[in-house]
């Protein structure tokens, strides 16, 4: 796939303000003094293929803050720009708006012109394997910046692992290892010792509470066996009192308890027979009102019938009338035709054809007469064909203004100026049918609930009046006669001896230490079953932790299998690197020198007399201009068929003349190439060497 920046447009760019730039196939010579915006134009780029952000913190406004150093400031709001590029036969349109409130990018077809939808939102959708960091090191080359970046050590690495083991670039070897590298840090078994820890110290709680229990259960039955003692003693004291009335005084709690539940059922039951009385009324009043819903159909379905039917008649009234003044003209001519011309021709041919004039004129005068007789009479019956028409015309127009008049009644009768009002209005009552069925059901739940109510109150009457009329002679159920009960058995159990007390408190406080280690015992029925799932889920916790510690040694030896397979896949594969930058810099420096080693970290050697020397030992100007050349071959490998544009800004600052063409002739031949520069010599160096170039003044002069 080839690439080309067809032309640049800076809305609100930096110092720029509505420029376009249109640039050409090849060498684009872009020209500028310092400070005329040659960096502004690189960095426009840029930002129009992956954005700008913008610095938070201590970066925010500073050197290295690119977003605010080019944010325009008299309207900071229009910080946007829009670029055109060309790939292979297609044409492009990147729009894209900076400003950090108002972000937005499109990318719009030129062709048809609908917007192109990318799923991420990244132009490497559009061409790939263009990122942003293929851009900064490869295809994109600034002054005094023609190392790399650390960064393009690990994609170089990635890329050519892929290549070695999967035999494809599609294939993110390095993702396999981040996936090992995390699959190592499931499979740790640290948490799984303390989740084992955590089990453990559950397990022996369980055992605590076992033994608890076992002690509880003990104490128990010792309580039991005094239970029965007390009530033994208990049973012997009161032997001389009536036992029924001892039992009945005992269940005054409970029938208090009963009777807070029945004026509480008292209460509610108030409360449903106001509730059912209001939703009654309310549902009187919607019955009313429904009642005429079937009126309101009826009429709605003949409104309707009628509204369809008016349109209906106007067109036959109207095509009759049509049909009546055609036949009224048709029968016009036709009768003339038939009596008039014919007579006026015998005329005029007996008066050519006889001599004596008395009979011509006697002749030609029956002629015409005949022919008048014949046209009255023919006219007499087009007019009784007409009359028919008028009378369908009349009918008609009668059945027109019937249906418009009865119409008219329906909508004054449902008080609705129109059929849409009128279909409202039953829409209406079909809401109202929802509410009104709705609230018949409500009424309904409500009467179940009082009659459920009202049986539970009469049940708890009944006891709650047949235990008083143990003690005392009442006929209501009321305050007063539970107050009355209370204080006659309160004079009964101070009839009881102290003995009798004593004997019914130890044996309360026994039944109740009963309770509690009941209650205390059933809170943990449950300990042995969970107790039993802890030591299930612990063996099955240790099996795991086991089988972890397999498969994590199987994850530690692929992870040392695919490391240890990086050297030697560089040593292979990595020779064609080492060949592609050899190549280049020895065309770029006039095969001075023509043997370089790049390592897998790209540090590099360069062979000088026998010897390998490292880079940082050679000049600048040397070392900028093998940096340029491990760019153009790292470029090649990293973007494969795919022809990008070049980026050179400034980039030949520190060489001399014949470098500078030596580097110039080896990316002539490229697809495109912006050559960004401040001094006239690129220009004159271009039209020595014989180079089709496209010029661009930024300044504004040529």
């Amino acid at each position: 796939m080839k690439m080309l920046f067809t032309k640049l447009k800076l809305n609100y760019f930096g110092q720029f303000h509505n420029r376009e730039i249109e640039l050409k196939p090849g060498i684009n010579l872009i020209y500028g003094e310092n400070e005329a915006g040659k960096s502004t134009l690189h960095t426009f780029i840029k930002g129009m293929l992956f954005g700008i952000e913008r610095m938070r913190g201590r970066g925010a406004a500073s050197k290295e803050d690119i977003y605010t150093r080019y944010l325009p400031w008299d309207y900071p709001g229009a910080y946007s720009g829009q670029m055109d590029i060309k790939l292979d036969d297609k044409e492009y349109r990147l729009q894209r708006s900076f400003h950090a409130s108002d972000k937005s990018f499109k990318i719009l077809d030129l062709e048809t012109g609908r917007e192109v939808k990318l799923k991420e939102g990244v132009i490497s959708e559009l061409l790939p394997g263009l990122t942003e960091s293929t851009f900064k090191n490869t295809i994109s080359i600034e002054q005094l910046k023609a190392q790399t970046e650390s960064e393009l050590a690990s994609q170089v690495r990635n890329y050519i692992t892929n290549l070695s083991i999967a035999k494809s670039n599609e294939v993110n070897v390095a993702k396999a290892v981040s996936f090992l590298i995390e699959q190592r840090k499931v499979l740790d078994a640290t948490q799984k010792v303390t989740l084992l820890e955590n089990l453990q110290s559950e397990i022996d709680e369980g055992l605590e509470k076992e033994e608890r229990m076992d002690e509880l259960t003990l104490k128990l039955q010792v309580l039991l066996t005094e239970e029965e003692e007390l009530k033994a003693n208990r049973e012997v004291l009161a032997a001389a009192m009536d036992n029924d009335v001892v039992e009945q005084i005992e269940q005054l709690p409970a029938i208090l308890e009963k009777y807070r539940a029945f004026k509480e059922l008292s209460k509610q039951n108030t409360s449903i027979k106001i509730q059912m009385e209001e939703l009654s009324n309310k549902i009187f009043y919607q019955e009313k009102e429904y009642s005429n819903e079937g009126a309101l159909k009826e009429d709605l379905k003949e409104a309707i019938s009628l509204s369809t039917a008016l349109p209906e008649y106007e067109r036959k009234r109207m095509e009759l009338k049509k049909e009546s003044v055609e036949a009224l003209r048709s029968g016009i001519r036709k009768n003339m035709m038939i009596s008039l011309f014919p007579s006026f021709v015998l005329a005029l041919v007996t008066f050519i054809l006889i001599n004596d004039r008395p009979a011509q004129l006697v002749i030609s005068s029956g002629f015409l007469l005949i022919g008048g007789i014949l046209n009255l009479i023919l006219q007499k019956i087009s007019k009784s064909e007409n009359r028919r028409y008028d009378n369908r015309i009349e009918e008609l127009t009668s059945q027109l203004s019937k249906a418009d008049n009865r119409l008219q009644e329906i909508l004054e009768r449902n008080q609705v100026t129109s059929i849409l009002e009128l279909n409202l209005r039953q829409e209406g009552f079909t809401r109202s049918s929802y509410v009104l069925e709705h609230g018949r059901k409500q009424l309904e739940e409500l009467n179940n609930r009082k009659t459920e109510l009202e049986d539970r109150s009469d049940q708890l009457q009944d006891v709650i009046m047949q235990y008083m009329q143990r003690f005392i002679s009442e006929e209501e159920l009321t305050e007063g006669s539970i107050q009355r009960l209370q204080e006659i058995i309160r004079q009964r159990k101070l009839e009881t001896t102290q003995i009798q007390s004593e004997s019914n408190r130890q044996y309360s406080e026994c039944k109740l230490q009963i309770e509690k280690l009941r209650w205390e015992i059933s809170t943990m029925e449950d300990n042995e079953l969970q107790l039993l799932k802890n030591k299930d889920k612990y063996t099955q916790l240790e099996q795991r932790r086991m089988e972890d510690a397999v498969e994590l040694e199987a994850v530690k030896l692929a992870l040392d299998t695919i490391q240890g397979l990086s050297v030697d896949i560089h040593d292979s594969f990595g020779k064609q690197l080492n060949l592609a930058v050899s190549e280049i810099i020895g065309e770029v420096t006039g095969q001075r020198y023509t043997d370089l080693k790049i390592d897998e970290k790209l540090e590099v050697k360069v062979g000088w007399k026998g010897d390998y020397v490292l880079l940082d030992r050679l000049s600048a100007g040397t070392m900028d201009q093998v940096y340029f050349a491990l760019r153009l071959a790292v470029s090649d490998l990293l973007l494969g068929k795919n022809e990008m544009p070049l980026i050179l800004d400034d980039s030949f600052a520190l060489y001399d003349e014949n470098r500078v063409k030596a580097a110039i002739l080896k990316v002539a031949n490229r697809n495109q190439i912006l050559l960004f520069s401040c001094h006239k010599r690129e220009r004159r160096l271009l039209e020595e060497m014989g180079l089709p170039y496209h010029y661009v003044d930024i300044t504004g002069q040529e």
